[in-house]
């Protein structure tokens, strides 16, 4: 089998992306329409910027409008940038439908885009997202296994069947072509657990990693998916990305202070700690609790420092700097516009990012 990436191995600095999930916040004024239209606005200013790519993600059922079809954005999106890679991290295969049609979905969208789609999936983690589509929490897995069995064998363009326990393919026939249907799709799994490790690795799967581990375990989880990669033989190049909260300031308190009333929505709503299990190990006594949105750790500077690089360019490259000392990244995400940020705001943070702080990383990287 051909391998799914042609990623430069080993890049010295990652290439650059932004995440979009078009979230609105109804208590500053925000619409719906607003939000959508803005995150248009914000892919077209990035591939204008020259960042490499645009990721999306999936959920369902949340007020602030969380983007639920990551495959209807990546068309718009093609639409509205003409260079910048559109990935998906992660979107629910079991929550979009019939595999085949999954990939005339994504076949569509690659000659839409020029070749430029990169399909991410997931089995999904959040039971109440089944029940509102009357899906079986309790056999998403077989449903994501099959899923991706589906769309690899569609791929290649030839017609087939196939007989799961799940979906039946009679005479499958994709159409249209993706543009290069003699590679098999890029794909990008998220893979925490050690089963789910050894599935990526089996499929040739690039592994995304979402931004609120520590760092020190990030890198443990890059390290065992390469040694995982290692005992199964594998020899093709699976790239590691890399999902961080990224912000540049002149001073570190001035970055903070711009993002900081952001960060409060996503990761005390969408993220809250009660709804990912998020534990934290004191590294003074080596016990470990299950944190809550009160505790005085969560999102505190030291939180912040644990994870994301929030400061001044000069303080942000260190931070990254050692991220790339401690492990390999061929990409890094960042999200400009957590839902309620004003677009030019965005813009700013973006143009920061890519006309400061990565000079800088690129100038210490080469040392």
């Amino acid at each position: 089998m051909t391998a799914r990436f042609t990623d430069p191995p080993n890049p010295n600095v990652p290439r650059l992306g932004i995440a979009l999930s078009f979230q609105r916040r109804p208590d500053l004024g925000e619409s719906f329409e607003q939000a959508y239209r803005e995150g248009l606005e914000l892919a077209a200013e990035a591939d204008r910027l020259g960042i490499d790519e645009i990721w999306l993600a999936e959920h369902h059922g949340e007020e602030d409008g969380y983007n639920p079809s990551p495959m209807v954005a990546a068309g718009a999106i093609a639409a509205v940038t003409s260079r910048a890679r559109i990935c998906f991290g992660i979107a629910l295969a079991p929550l979009q439908g019939h595999p085949l049609r999954i990939a005339e979905d994504l076949a569509v969208a690659d000659n839409f885009s020029g070749g430029r789609i990169e399909p991410g999936f997931g089995q999904g983690y959040r039971p109440e997202e089944f029940a509102a589509q009357g899906a079986d929490y309790s056999r998403r897995t077989r449903a994501f296994r099959e899923c991706l069995d589906i769309i690899d064998v569609a791929w290649g363009g030839e017609r087939f069947d196939y007989e799961g326990e799940i979906h039946r393919v009679e005479g499958g026939l994709l159409r249209p072509l993706p543009l290069r249907p003699s590679q098999r799709p890029p794909l990008w799994l998220g893979a925490a657990a050690p089963r789910s490790r050894a599935r990526g690795v089996r499929r040739g799967a690039g592994l995304v990693i979402a931004p609120l581990t520590a760092i020190d375990h990030t890198a443990r989880q890059f390290a065992a998916y390469e040694a995982e990669a290692a005992a199964a033989g594998i020899t093709d190049y699976l790239p590691h990305a890399l999902y961080r909260e990224i912000e540049v300031g002149d001073t570190d308190e001035e970055a903070l202070a711009n993002l900081e009333p952001f960060l409060e929505h996503v990761y005390r709503v969408q993220y809250a700690p009660e709804r990912t299990g998020l534990t934290y190990r004191d590294p003074a006594t080596g016990e470990s609790r299950r944190l809550t949105s009160d505790d005085p750790y969560y999102l505190s500077r030291e939180f912040i420092d644990d994870r994301w690089a929030i400061g001044s360019a000069a303080h942000c490259a260190a931070m990254i700097d050692r991220w790339l000392d401690a492990m390999r990244l061929d990409r890094l995400i960042f999200h400009p516009k957590p839902a309620g940020r004003p677009l030019a705001d965005a813009v700013r943070a973006m143009e920061r990012v890519v006309g400061e702080l990565w000079p800088l990383l690129a100038r210490r990287r080469g040392r």
